[in-house]
C-alpha cells in the first residue's frame, strides 16, 4: 500500500504528464489517501483533464476537486457568445439531439436541460460544451430517458461489466428497479471503479447509477 508522501509524488507526476493539464497552477495535498486539488486553471476542459489524471492513479481512494476556472482577457465571453457557441456545437455534433437540449447561461456558467435516449448523449452534451472559449462551469441537468425494455437489463450491465471494466467483475454487485441501477462491491482504485459505472451506463434503459462501489486497497 501506498503511503501519502508517495501517492502525492505519483499524482504529480501524473498531472505533469498529460498534455492537457498545465500542472504549473495545481496543488495537491494527499491525506489518508483522499486527494485534494487545489488552484487555477485557464479553461473547464482542462480542469476535466486534471480530474481525469488523478483518477488513473493507483491508490487513490477519493478525490476532492478545488480548482476554480479563472479565464484569460481574451478569452473572455459575453453570456450571449456563450449561448450561441454552445448551442451552435450541439447542433454539429451527430451524436446528439439538440432540439431536446436546453441551454443557459449566467457569468459563464451553463446549464443543460432536456432529455436524452442514451447516457452517452449526455456526457457529449456536457464535453462538446465544456471546452468553449468563456464557459467556466457545466451543470448537466438532461436526463437519460428511459426505454421500455427492462427484460433481463441487470444481467446485460454484468456482461457490459465484464467486457468493457479491467477488473474482476465478480467483486461487483448490479441491481435495477425501473431503470435505476445501483451498483455494490469493492474495487481497488478509482479508476476501475468508474470504469464499470461507465459501463453500466452503456446499457439502453438506464435513467441513473447510484455508485456505492468501495474502494479496498
Amino acid at each position: 500500500m501506498k503511503g501519502d508522501i508517495q501517492l502525492k509524488q505519483d499524482v504529480i507526476e501524473e498531472l505533469s504528464w498529460d498534455p492537457a493539464v498545465d500542472a504549473t497552477g495545481i496543488g495537491v495535498q494527499v491525506n489518508d489517501g483522499v486527494v485534494t486539488l487545489t488552484g487555477h486553471l485557464a479553461s473547464l476542459a482542462e480542469k476535466y483533464a486534471a480530474e481525469a489524471a488523478v483518477k488513473r492513479v493507483a491508490g487513490v481512494k477519493a478525490l476532492a476537486v478545488e480548482l476554480d476556472v479563472r479565464l484569460p482577457d481574451d478569452f473572455q465571453r459575453t453570456d450571449a457568445e456563450i449561448a450561441r457557441a454552445a448551442a451552435n456545437v450541439l447542433d454539429w455534433n451527430t451524436m446528439i439531439p439538440s432540439e431536446r437540449i436546453r441551454i443557459m447561461v449566467e457569468h459563464g456558467a451553463v446549464t443543460l436541460t432536456g432529455t436524452v435516449d442514451w447516457y452517452y448523449q449526455r456526457m457529449e452534451a456536457d464535453h462538446a460544451v465544456a471546452g468553449l472559449y468563456g464557459v467556466t462551469s457545466v451543470a448537466n441537468a438532461i436526463l437519460v430517458r428511459p426505454q421500455t425494455d427492462q427484460v433481463d437489463l441487470g444481467l446485460r450491465i454484468k456482461a457490459a461489466i465484464e467486457r468493457q471494466a479491467a477488473c474482476d467483475a465478480s467483486r461487483v454487485t448490479v441491481t435495477v428497479k425501473d431503470g435505476a441501477v445501483t451498483l455494490g462491491g469493492t474495487l481497488p482504485n478509482l479508476a476501475e471503479r468508474e470504469a464499470v459505472a461507465n459501463a453500466a451506463w452503456s446499457a439502453p434503459g438506464v435513467s441513473s447509477v447510484s455508485n456505492n462501489i468501495r474502494i479496498s486497497l
